[in-house]
């Protein structure tokens, strides 16, 4: 299973089914032009074993649409963004060495796969909370945000994410948690945002909800192995601080 890296393939099908269902079927004909056609640059100084699944794009990625083939062209390029950054102990396992953990491709690759499939909510969401809440690179976050705003108007929790990333940005916390509190309470809100909110809480010394986050993360289906571990990490150093 060398080549789906760090992610395993089972966990990468589970994920892929979970957000498949919520996207929508109504496609506009393809904006050809907007295709990110330069993919495989990103990764010109790795060898080919060292790179995401489907990384060439281009082409291949434009044959797959004429083809008929949009969404599951999108669900590889998806793939990748998963075996690129999807499991935060990547580098741990001489996986992927992106130096400093900074993932400088990561925009590039959300965006390819956004703009195979415009209604893939949940890749928007993912790439924007990466992005902002675990990389710091909130103009990146809302330049993906925005782009999600354009292709699908009526989706609120773009314009949630992005005053959020406002907000964090800012360093102003108290307007950033009612943010959060919203985000985490729809299915589709990435792991990651859930676990940014409970650290949050737990810093400001609120360990009865930072608890009760981890507890949900941790009873979610098809969790990444890493969150899995991470959050029973957390469960119980919080129940050791609230003496339970």
């Amino acid at each position: 299973m060398k080549l789906l890296g760090a992610v395993s393939a089972a966990a990468i099908l589970s994920l892929i089914l979970s957000v498949h269902i919520h996207r929508s079927f109504n496609y506009f004909f393809p904006p050809f032009n907007e295709l990110i056609w330069d993919v495989s640059k990103e990764f010109s100084d790795k060898t080919s074993s060292n790179r995401p699944l489907g990384s060439e794009g281009g082409f291949r990625d434009l044959a797959g649409v004429l083809m008929g083939m949009r969404r599951m062209t999108a669900d590889i390029a998806w793939i990748s963004v998963l075996q690129y950054y999807g499991s935060h102990n990547m580098a741990a396992q001489g996986i992927d060495s992106e130096s400093k953990g900074e993932y400088p491709a990561l925009k590039t690759l959300v965006l390819r796969t956004v703009r195979l499939d415009p209604y893939f909510d949940f890749a928007y969401l993912y790439g924007a909370g990466s992005l902002a809440f675990n990389l710091g690179r909130f103009d990146e976050a809302i330049e993906i945000l925005e782009e999600g705003v354009k292709y699908n108007p009526t989706q609120w929790k773009f314009r949630l994410y992005i005053a959020a990333i406002v907000w964090k940005k800012k360093g102003q916390m108290d307007n950033l948690i009612p943010l959060l509190e919203e985000a985490i309470a729809y299915p589709d809100c990435p792991t990651l945002v859930k676990s940014c909110l409970a650290n949050i809480y737990k810093a400001r010394g609120k360990y009865a909800r930072a608890l009760e986050i981890w507890v949900g993360v941790a009873e979610q289906k098809n969790l990444d192995e890493t969150y899995r571990h991470q959050s029973a990490e957390q469960i119980e150093d919080l129940r050791k601080k609230l003496k339970i």
